[in-house]
């Protein structure tokens, strides 16, 4: 008497195993790219050099701070004159003078500044006032009869005290402008503070 077995295995055929083990290379393949997507997009080395910077007026114009004595000299409007120093890396140089004459605030500037081209760009006078924070264009600097860059700017109103206004701005700088009909500074050449 023959005994049959109720149990019977049953063999899968080869076309379904390849199935089953393609579709598994795949999803392993595909969480693989998913985990070195994550790890390159976490760790991968940031580019620091020769990345342009927007210039905006929050990363060129930004306040520092103040030290009391400053501020108490410039509040008193006691400081005259500022020394401008190259902060672009190159050699450029300067000064400026305020003063207050029959009430009226004004700004003289002369510096060596490398030539531009005059048709693109131009520099441009800013004076800063940290607390509270605020800036504003004295206008473009030109070059006189001896080629030296220079400006001179008087503040324009009918109030009788307008000096005082321009007190608490104590740091002068020079920027270079593209002529590209955008009012914001560009970057620094010059800086300096009334002393």
């Amino acid at each position: 008497m023959q005994y049959r077995s109720q149990f019977h295995v049953r063999r899968r055929s080869p076309r379904v195993t390849m199935t089953v083990l393609v579709t598994g290379l795949v999803v392993i393949a595909i969480g693989g790219l998913f985990a070195l997507g994550i790890w390159w997009f976490r760790f991968r080395i940031k580019p620091t050099a020769d990345v342009p910077v927007t210039n905006t007026i929050a990363n060129v114009m930004s306040p520092t701070s103040v030290s009391a004595a400053d501020l108490a000299s410039t509040a008193a409007g006691t400081a005259r004159e500022a020394v401008l120093r190259d902060v672009s890396g190159g050699s450029s140089t300067g000064t400026a003078t305020r003063a207050t004459a029959d009430g009226q605030f004004s700004v003289a500037l002369k510096a060596s500044l490398p030539e531009i081209d005059r048709e693109k760009e131009l520099y441009e006078a800013w004076l800063v006032r940290q607390v509270p924070y605020d800036f504003f264009s004295l206008g473009e600097i030109v070059t006189n009869d001896d080629d030296e860059w220079v400006l001179e700017w008087q503040a324009t109103s009918l109030a009788s005290n307008v000096a005082g206004k321009f007190d608490g701005y104590t740091r002068v700088v020079v920027t270079r402008e593209a002529k590209d009909g955008n009012p914001d500074p560009s970057g620094h050449v010059l800086r300096g503070e009334f002393k």
